[in-house]
Order: C-alpha cells, then sequence, then structure tokens
C-alpha cells in the first residue's frame, strides 16, 4: 500500500510538470532581415524529382557528404516526428556527386523517426533515431555494424520532466542511454559526441567502442548549458554545437571545456550545424516557425568563421526554389556546395558553387 501511495505521488507530480513545460525558456532574438542569395550559389531541387519519389518523401532529416563527394539525404517516409511505426520506405537516399543522380536507396524497415546524419572519415554513415533512441553505425555500403544506446524505460520520459525540473531528482538511467538523441560527429580517432538533445539535454562522448567518457548535461542558459542541443559538429580541435533552443552555438574542446558561444541576432535559430575542412562553420537557422511566440523568423544559410564572425548568409523563407522551409541539416562538399535537408519543404536543396572565371 505505501509503496503505491508513493508511485501515485510521484505520477501526480510529474503529470503536473508535463501539462506545465517545464524547463527554461526559450531564447527569442529580433529577427535580422533576409538576404538573398549570392550569385556565386545557384539553387537545385535535388530530391525528389520523380512523380514515385514526390510520394515517397517525407520530413527533411538530414544531409551529409562522404569522401567521394557522394551526398546522403535522410528522410522519414510517411512517418513524422517522434513516429513510432517502422517506417517501410527507403529512408536513405544516396546521390551521384558527380551526376546527382540517385544512385541508391536503403533504410527501409529500419527507422521509426530518423533525425540525425554522419559520414565519419572512413565513409561509415551515422543515424539517430529519436524514437528508439539509439545511434547506428553502417558501412559505407549500408550494412548495420553496431548499434549504441541502452534500452529506453517505459517510465523514462516522465522522470526526465521530472529530473529537467528537480535537477537533482534521481533517474536511474546509465551514461548510456539516450533520450531522444537528435545528431552524433565522429572524430578522427573514432570516438564520437552526441547531441542527445529532446530530452536529457546533453553532450556525451564515447570511444571508439561506445565506452562513456564524459557529458555535459545541465538543461539551462549559462555557458556550457543546454536547452535542445539539436546538431552537432566537429573539426581538428573544436566541438560546435546548434543550441537551438537557447538560439545560440557553443562551442567546445575535444575534452568537453566550454570554449565560447556565438548567439548574434544575424545567426537566428541554428537547427544544423556543419565544420569543413577549411575553417567555416556552416549554420541552417531553422528560424522561429517551430516556436509560433515569435513568427517565421529567418530560414537561412549563415556562413561563418572559426572565430565566429559571418561571413556570408542568405535565404528567404518560403516554398520556391531557393527558399527554404525550416532547413534542418546542412552539408558542404569541397567543391563550396552547400547542401540543405528542409524539414517542411520534403526535399534536398542544392546551393551550388559557380565555378570562378
Amino acid at each position: 500500500m505505501k509503496k503505491l501511495i508513493i508511485i501515485s505521488i510521484i505520477l501526480i507530480f510529474a503529470l503536473t510538470l508535463w501539462f506545465n513545460r517545464g524547463g527554461v525558456d526559450t531564447i527569442y532574438k529580433d529577427h535580422a532581415p533576409a538576404q538573398p542569395i549570392p550569385e556565386e550559389f545557384e539553387p537545385t531541387i535535388l530530391w525528389p524529382k520523380t512523380v514515385d519519389d514526390k510520394k515517397m518523401a517525407g520530413e527533411a532529416s538530414g544531409v551529409a557528404v562522404n569522401s567521394s563527394g557522394d551526398i546522403y539525404y535522410l528522410h522519414r517516409g510517411s512517418a513524422n516526428y517522434g513516429g513510432e511505426k517502422i517506417i517501410e520506405e527507403p529512408t536513405v537516399i544516396v546521390l551521384d556527386g558527380q551526376t546527382l543522380e540517385v544512385k541508391e536507396k536503403w533504410g527501409e524497415n529500419q527507422f521509426l523517426s530518423p533525425h540525425g546524419l554522419e559520414i565519419d572519415h572512413k565513409d561509415n554513415i551515422w543515424i539517430t533515431d529519436i524514437s528508439l533512441n539509439k545511434v547506428y553505425k553502417f558501412s559505407p555500403g549500408g550494412k548495420l555494424v553496431q548499434e549504441f544506446g541502452d534500452d529506453y524505460p517505459f517510465y523514462m520520459e516522465v522522470v526526465l520532466r521530472i529530473r529537467n525540473k528537480l535537477s537533482n531528482f534521481p533517474t536511474g538511467m546509465s551514461k548510456s542511454t539516450f533520450a531522444r538523441p537528435t545528431d552524433v560527429t565522429v572524430l578522427q580517432d573514432g570516438s564520437f559526441v552526441v547531441s542527445d538533445g529532446y530530452r536529457n539535454r546533453r553532450i556525451v562522448k564515447f570511444d571508439k567502442n561506445g565506452q562513456f567518457l564524459w557529458e555535459k548535461n545541465k538543461l539551462g542558459t549559462s555557458a556550457g548549458e543546454f536547452n535542445l542541443p539539436h546538431g552537432i559538429s566537429s573539426d581538428d580541435q573544436h566541438i560546435y554545437v546548434a543550441d537551438r533552443s537557447n538560439a545560440r552555438v557553443q562551442i567546445f574542446t575535444h575534452e568537453g571545456d566550454y570554449i565560447e558561444d556565438w548567439d548574434q541576432s544575424e545567426l537566428g535559430r541554428p537547427f544544423g550545424i556543419e565544420a569543413d575542412s577549411k575553417g567555416s562553420i556552416y549554420v541552417a537557422d531553422g528560424g522561429d516557425t517551430l516556436y509560433p511566440k515569435s513568427g517565421d523568423g529567418t530560414h537561412q544559410i549563415v556562413i561563418l568563421n572559426n572565430d565566429g564572425q559571418i561571413k556570408q548568409r542568405f535565404g528567404t523563407y518560403g516554398t520556391a526554389l531557393g527558399q527554404l522551409n525550416i532547413p534542418h541539416d546542412i552539408a558542404v562538399d569541397q567543391k563550396g556546395n552547400i547542401y540543405v535537408a528542409e524539414l517542411r519543404n520534403n526535399r534536398l536543396q542544392m546551393f551550388a558553387k559557380k565555378n570562378e572565371e
């Protein structure tokens, strides 16, 4: 009887927090004026193109480029965010980097709600699933090699709601339990860092075998705290985190030491982030459409140097060619071509870098 009373009290408290949508306040910024596409870039819709592909195409989630220049695009097919039904359609679309034609489709009957996409230095493909609460590693040919993440207990959703109100509330979860992981970045030594974002509000690093190394796990707006770490990328020295609901990018060392954050109004609300090999950081600013308090906001591409200075930004909200509707993820190839996965436009758009005369 005593045990039942305790469980009832916890459930009542949890439901109260659930409906109050606890946590820290979302950061809103003044919307910077939209900027047109520079003449050096030419927009093209890469996928879907055919009638059949348009019927199959779902919410755009991720994009990445391998060492050969092939483009990998991740979408949700007939499912939506947080779906609980196995997606029967191929969720990974591979386009030839030279011809831009589809060369492979795979990932059917594998995911519930795929979210983050990464290609490592050996061309392995990494995908996070926010409903399965797993991180998956596939071979360059698309064969499942490893999966990471302890099973997510049925009660954990409620417990984490309480923990995000009461920071010392015990969850009983292991360091290897993900709670809606959003993205992953892989370092040269094979270690990887996961943005474990919708419930845990943390970034967490593992060695190449999946052994826990460190985490930064605190909900908040101060340095090193997160409110929805949504995208993550890295270069030889730094880890870059798109701290979405805090409307900023946070930068850390590979050992997890906080360095600085970038939060200028022109940066908008970072959803996806990509560090290239030439010292530039590309941000997909997904705007405020999912944050109705502030209108649509900016939907744009932002290019910064690794000191956080904005070099270029461009994009307008819409559905036409060259416009963007919640750019969810971003990638860049060695030629400077930019690829954007648009959540609401259900498409992969390329901003091709024109050859200089």
